[in-house]
């Protein structure tokens, strides 16, 4: 893009939304069809779109798929509530009577024990209640915000090929009839989900090595819920083979029911069908079979494997990756849409500083791209963690003693930028973990010895 071929200025009126800040913006009009594209309509592509066409930029919006449409990740953050605030889409999403979650309980295998995380106890939160939701209908509320907010949104429409120049990038794509369509655009967004759109071509998704597991999920009707405040929180329980089940109420009648179990145990376990898979670690994990014996499954049962993945490369001359396409991160804490959309947030910022600038080389999104590998990680500590037999043990011995406790469900409740004395408490917490698999590691090596 040359200084040239700017010929005009848009200025952002005074009624500007709340949360989006306004300012000068240039563009080619005339050179390019749009300023931006994004590849793929999920949270992580809608926040995007949005976030940009809010602060006065044509935004073309390409989603493969016609929504409503399934996905999985049902269970949300408090954190995610102040970036429905920031796109303008909070009133929508409360309009729409999401079943409400104040928390999550993890259970034993049998049961018996139990560690309630009552996210109204999370420090430095400043929405404790969040939301259930069937994905294909929250979804849709952000995809049509985002329309609503100017971007050209094209469903059942596909990407073929980017071709970066210079001066844009010439996006083919296809549509419904099959007739393929070339547009220019000065910069892409790959939220392409783990297809990967440019992430898999320009680098490669990276499987994490100490989180390879699967999952397995279907919806069910006839599981009793919680009683009163609980009602709507997710259940969570520990298997031996540091697998897990899930129940989520997605609403008065219907349940998200799941199960995640190491790829390595699968190997060996695994059925004909994803339906008998799942009936089968349902089955052997007795408190969750409880729950389970007058329920009806209501929708087929479908399996997703390799969990976690951090791209090789999330950013380059012209373009940013956000949400799936650029990480995923097991399902253990439910962070899943909160990274996708704030990652959204920063994506649109960050390009919208290089638009203003006439400057979309890689080194406007160095910043976005150490901020998303930082928070990834800052979440993957909790989840692998939870796959550790020490740090489980002492997540389910409650202690109001430091603060810890409170600490870490601030981080569990989405806080991705804990202030220093969280943090602190936070270190607290695994080091204590830390001293309790040393002292496990000394007790085998004494009984070995002493054989």
């Amino acid at each position: 893009m040359t200084a040239e071929r700017h010929s005009e200025t848009i200025r952002h009126s005074s009624s500007q939304p709340d949360g989006i800040d306004g300012g000068s913006i240039a563009h080619t009009a005339g050179w390019w069809d749009f300023d931006v594209a994004v590849i793929g309509g999920g949270p992580g592509g809608s926040s995007t779109a949005t976030a940009l066409a809010r602060r006065g930029h044509k935004v073309l919006l390409l989603e493969r798929d016609r929504f409503p449409r399934f996905h999985i990740g049902e269970s949300q953050l408090p954190w995610s509530n102040e970036v429905f605030r920031v796109l303008g889409v909070d009133k929508a999403i409360a309009e729409a009577g999401f079943v409400q979650k104040w928390g999550a309980s993890f259970r034993a295998f049998d049961g018996t024990t139990e560690q309630y995380a009552d996210f109204e106890a999370a420090v430095e939160t400043p929405t404790p209640q969040t939301i259930q939701v069937p994905r294909a209908k929250f979804d849709e509320i952000l995809l049509r915000h985002s329309a609503r907010c100017g971007v050209t949104v094209l469903e059942a429409h596909r990407a073929l090929e980017a071709a970066f120049e210079t001066d844009g990038v010439a996006l083919r794509f296809t549509g419904p009839g099959g007739g393929e369509r070339t547009v220019r655009v000065g910069a892409v967004v790959d939220a392409s989900g783990r297809a990967g759109f440019l992430t898999k071509t320009l680098g490669r998704h990276q499987v994490d090595p100490l989180l390879r597991n699967i999952a397995v999920h279907a919806q069910y009707e006839g599981v009793p819920c919680s009683e009163g405040r609980r009602a709507g929180d997710i259940r969570m329980f520990t298997r031996p083979d540091m697998g897990w089940i899930w129940f989520i109420p997605l609403s008065e009648s219907a349940m998200s029911v799941g199960a995640v179990v190491p790829q390595a145990v699968h190997r060996l376990q695994t059925k004909a069908t994803p339906e008998e898979s799942l009936e089968s670690y349902l089955a052997e994990t007795p408190a969750a079979a409880l729950l389970l014996r007058r329920a009806q499954r209501i929708s087929p049962a479908r399996f997703d494997a390799d969990y976690s993945y951090l791209g090789t490369r999330l950013a380059g001359d012209r373009w940013v990756a956000v949400g799936d396409a650029a990480a995923f991160l097991d399902p253990i804490f439910s962070t899943g849409v909160l990274l996708a959309m704030q990652a959204g947030l920063e994506a649109a910022e960050a390009i919208h500083a290089g638009l203003t600038a006439d400057d979309l080389s890689s080194r406007r999104f160095a910043d976005y791209e150490w901020l998303v590998r930082r928070r990834y990680h800052h979440f993957r500590r909790f989840a692998v963690g939870f796959y550790d037999p020490d740090f489980r043990e002492l997540w389910f011995v409650r202690s109001p003693r430091l603060g810890i406790y409170r600490a870490i469900l601030s981080v569990l409740a989405g806080n991705w930028r804990p202030s220093p004395p969280t943090r602190l408490r936070v270190e607290l917490f695994f080091g204590l973990v830390a001293l309790r698999r040393l002292r496990r590691l000394l007790f085998r090596t004494g009984r070995a010895a002493a054989r």
